[in-house]
């Protein structure tokens, strides 16, 4: 068939629309190719394929989902090119994309999610959907929506992750409705064991589900990304999840989501005989905001995740900063969170965090789950105004292993809900080998929390070194230390300075603490330079 392509006065073949520099050209570029010349241009026009060719109008009430499968199906079979969606709106259930096929949205093409479920593929549950394909990609500067919808109404059992939080809001007497997902229950992206992958410059809204999910994937490159859901009721419409898949990068890309913007996870899928690892991931150049975690690992941990770098990021207006939560077994290592800046707030009380800066978690799921490690793990250069206690957490069973935070600056904010959870700013347990260079804390002294106690606690905790530690503790009258150690041992402490204000610097409590050296601290500000329970 030869492909035409509607123009101002009917059809025109595709070097006549060179020729009059129509909009599908636009300034020399479809898609992310720039336009060759005309002379040399006729297979390249050949392998763009425009969905109005095969039957879509562009009136969002004419669904068009079979004419861009059958766009889709007729690129794969040219040996692929780039399936052409114009500006119009396009009504349409699950899209597979194919083999060397780029789906590219024009500027001003929007696609619906379609409500009928006759429009979706059986198990597919999804807008975009890829099975086993290779060089694919969806481009330009179009639009998917996802039409979410909820219902507000009340909690439907305890979710076990927060179900302190959930009792300390409840006796607060927060109102314990929240909002809950209607509608049709899809995702906007699911590839599965797909090879060399293009996600560019679209933008991804109202997802019902997951905007983005990754399966068993090689060789992705997402850039220039706009995701956004529903800050109070976007409940698991997670900006994207890169699930046992290698060699990612993510970069240049906004995201906005109730759940976690970019989360690593190694998660059992049915019918498969073995988990694959997360590895070799790169996201920087970010800015992120989410009502649960911006840059997050875990929590499904069934197989290892390493060799990651979170860079580069602004983190604004979220619950969390960032995290890892380790529950099925795996090892989470070779983690680097660098150059970030980070503003948390306090959100509904249904939603993971506390707006701390950082939450690392070793846990077994259940009795019977293996447990893991989490090793290895830089955070280094960060400028954070969190409003709730961050923490670092082994297991008593399995200490979290070399941890090494550089260059953090803390300004602890007093929290914005009813439902107070705040305490310290920083607490790390059940750790050997942590290393604290140049680390402040600093609170507001304007609307202090009355909770609020230590600067930096360290519970069971071997093998540290902290250095150039300036702080105090929370409150100006409070009788806490800046510096809380129990049960402590093979540490030093040095070249440390309290804060004006400060009452006790140091404290050391229990006869299990030990060989801990403490040298060339400033105390002068404090009226206890060290005291020993």
């Amino acid at each position: 068939m030869e492909n035409k392509v509607a123009g101002k006065n009917g059809r025109m073949d595709r070097r006549s629309m060179v020729k009059n520099g129509t909009a599908l050209l636009g300034a020399g570029l479809v898609g992310s190719f720039a336009v060759p010349p005309v002379e040399s241009s006729e297979k390249f026009l050949n392998n763009i394929f425009n969905v109005k060719d095969f039957g879509a109008t562009g009136i969002r009430d004419d669904n068009a989902t079979i004419p861009v499968r059958s766009a889709i199906d007729a690129c794969n079979s040219a040996g692929g090119g780039t399936v052409y969606i114009p500006p119009g709106n396009y009504t349409v259930g699950t899209l597979e994309l194919k083999d060397n096929v780029n789906l590219n949205l024009e500027a001003g093409a929007t696609l619906f999610l379609s409500q009928n479920a006759a429009d979706f593929i059986q198990g597919s549950r999804t807008m975009i959907f890829a099975q086993g394909a290779k060089n694919i990609a969806v481009t330009g500067r179009g639009t998917l929506d996802g039409l979410a919808q909820y219902e507000f109404v009340e909690m439907r059992g305890i979710d076990p992750e927060i179900a302190v939080e959930i009792e300390i809001a409840r006796k607060a007497g927060v109102d314990m409705r929240r909002y809950y997902r209607t509608g049709m229950q899809t995702y906007m992206f699911i590839l599965n064991n797909c090879h060399n992958i293009l996600l560019s410059d679209i933008t991804v809204i109202n997802s019902p589900l997951w905007n983005i999910r990754l399966n068993d994937c090689n060789r992705v490159f997402i850039r220039g990304i706009y995701i956004y859901s529903d800050l109070e009721k976007g409940v698991n419409a997670d900006g994207i999840d890169i699930c046992c898949t290698s060699n990612v990068t993510i970069s240049d890309s906004v995201i906005v989501t109730g759940d976690d913007a970019i989360v690593l996870k190694t998660p059992e899928r049915r019918g498969q005989d073995k988990v694959n690892p997360v590895e070799n991931v790169v996201v920087t150049n970010c800015v992120l905001t989410s009502s649960s975690t911006p840059l997050m690992i875990g929590t499904e941990t069934f197989a290892d995740i390493r060799h990651v770098i979170f860079s580069n990021c602004t983190i604004r207006n979220s619950n969390k900063g960032f995290g890892i939560n380790v529950q099925d077994g795996a090892t989470v290592s070779d983690i680097i969170f660098r150059n970030l800046t980070v503003e948390t707030n306090r959100r509904h009380w249904n939603w993971w965090g506390s707006a701390e800066l950082c939450k690392f978690k070793l846990s077994r799921r259940t009795d019977n789950s293996k447990l893991g490690r989490i090793r290895d793990i830089v955070v280094d250069t960060i400028i954070s105004h969190p409003r709730g206690t961050s923490t670092i957490k082994g297991h008593p069973d399995q200490p979290i292993e070399n941890i090494r935070m550089n260059n953090i600056q803390i300004f602890m904010k007093p929290e914005d809900a009813i439902d107070k959870r705040s305490s310290h700013a920083l607490l790390i347990e059940n750790i050997k080998g942590l290393f604290i260079r140049d680390m402040a804390v600093k609170w507001d002294e304007v609307n202090p929390e009355p909770a609020w106690q230590s600067a930096l606690v360290l519970k069971n905790v071997s093998d540290f070194e902290i250095r150039s530690f300036s702080g105090r503790q929370g409150l100006v009258n409070g009788s806490g230390p800046a510096i809380h150690l129990e049960n402590i041992s093979e540490g030093l402490i040095a070249e440390s300075r309290a804060e004006a204000g400060c009452k006790t610097f140091i404290r050391v409590s229990k006869a299990e603490s030990r060989n801990v050296v403490l040298r060339k601290n400033n105390t002068t500000k404090s009226s206890k330079p060290v005291l020993y329970d």
